[in-house]
């Protein structure tokens, strides 16, 4: 047994979760990243900018709300220069068009320590700061379920986020924790498989954690 709660995290408006490979068209990932996810509930911790150790206490599970039915929109984006009074258009030569995810809305699972859990827990009904998903100016929504004991279970039906490739789903290399080296940082990803229906049936049982009837892999 392990102590875990979800929580639903709607994205108010517009988010982004900006693929770093993407230049002269800024790209999202369809889902937020393991380390988008860890950043919200530090900020939610008021833990300072280059605290890693949220990685450290959780294990994090992700089921997209209304997957298939996701919206997008492509915007293009302009830079003018001027005293705030007036402006001129310039070109600048940073990305113009920027893909948004139009009020994204995901469950978000997670698992630890029962301490762990319960400080977190108690953090996102009352953050030490604002909560956003994306840009800073992406405000998020958060709504905590209470923590329950989950358990270790095998199956073959699995609700939600993947890792591996598997049929019928949509794969992304998905940014997943930091490392830290001396004073830089590199990023470790992994390449998940996220369901168009919300489950994925696999061919064999693997285990996972059942979240009030959620089968839920955790990474």
């Amino acid at each position: 047994m392990m102590l875990g709660f979800k929580f639903r995290l709607d994205g108010l408006y517009f988010t982004t979760f900006r693929k770093p490979t993407s230049t002269s068209l800024i790209m999202s990932y369809s889902i937020p990243p393991y380390t988008t996810i860890r950043g919200l509930i530090s900020n939610a911790l008021g833990l300072k900018r280059d605290d890693l150790s949220v990685q450290d206490w959780i294990k994090i599970g992700l089921k997209p709300n209304s997957f298939s039915n996701r919206s997008r929109e492509m915007a293009k984006m302009l830079k003018l220069k001027g005293t705030g009074e007036t402006h001129q258009k310039i070109f600048p030569s940073s990305p113009m068009f920027k893909e948004f995810l139009v009020s994204p809305s995901y469950e978000i699972y997670i698992a630890g320590e029962d301490d762990k859990i319960s400080r977190i827990y108690n953090a996102l009904l009352q953050p030490a700061r604002p909560l956003y998903i994306g840009a800073s100016d992406d405000l998020a929504d958060i709504e905590p379920s209470m923590p329950i004991e989950i358990k270790e279970v095998s199956v073959k039906e699995i609700s939600g986020v993947i890792e591996g490739v598997h049929e019928k789903c949509l794969v992304e290399n998905i940014p997943y924790k930091f490392i830290k080296k001396g004073k830089d940082f590199s990023l470790e990803s992994k390449t998940v498989s996220i369901p168009q229906n919300g489950t994925i049936l696999l061919k064999e049982e693997i285990v996972c954690w059942r979240f009030d009837g959620d089968n839920i892999w955790l990474g």
